[in-house]
């Protein structure tokens, strides 16, 4: 017999944890590639995933707001838990997401199948927020384009083999495209529709 899903609880402060949060994610994509911190807000639910991506949900989803996880987040709960706490319907294909979490390994629909917007208008795009391991130890990545001085370099550990390759696609339809979130335990890094991602050279 399974055990009944925790609801958790949801921010300490209502009113300001939301603003706080908010602000860290726009910083996050007006500052492409900068690791920022995510200040939970006392915000807890299902323990597979940082308290600092429960907050992000908290903040940028309600019940106007569709939302595609991956199978092995719904099977933990989490859309049970995000109902509760704000109301935000699931998405049963990708398509229908205004917001996607994904766990980004293999059987992860591909950022294509998401909304991208439209020429006239391409905000109607969705965001998706892409967990991985830390932003240290995987690959070298170099970021360039609005927000970035000269170059950002990160390299995110336990994303998926492809996700270099689909966040170039994405760029290259700039201004349609999907705004992308990478989060870790360690906080967040933006990457916007206009960031453009190249592998970096080994020397």
């Amino acid at each position: 017999m399974n055990a009944p899903l925790s609801i958790g609880r949801g921010f300490k402060d209502p009113v300001l944890g939301p603003q706080i949060v908010f602000r860290t994610v726009l910083d996050g994509l007006a500052r492409p590639g900068r690791q920022m911190a995510v200040e939970p807000g006392g915000v807890e639910g299902p323990t597979m995933l940082p308290a600092g991506v429960l907050s992000i949900l908290l903040t940028l989803c309600d019940y106007e707001t569709p939302v595609w996880m991956d199978e092995t987040l719904r099977n933990a709960g989490l859309n049970t838990w995000l109902a509760f706490h704000c109301g935000a319907p699931l998405a049963h294909e990708p398509a229908d997401a205004a917001f996607a979490l994904l766990c980004n390994r293999a059987g992860s629909p591909s950022l294509a199948s998401f909304a991208q917007g439209d020429d006239r208008y391409p905000d109607r795009s969705a965001t998706v927020v892409v967990l991985c391991d830390s932003f240290a130890g995987g690959m070298s990545w170099v970021l360039s384009g609005p927000g970035i001085e000269h170059q950002e370099v990160i390299a995110p550990l336990g994303v998926h083999p492809d996700f270099l390759a689909q966040a170039q696609a994405n760029h290259a339809q700039f201004p349609r495209g999907l705004d992308i979130l990478l989060v870790s335990p360690d906080g967040l890094i933006g990457l916007p529709r206009s960031t453009r991602l190249v592998r970096m050279e080994s020397n």
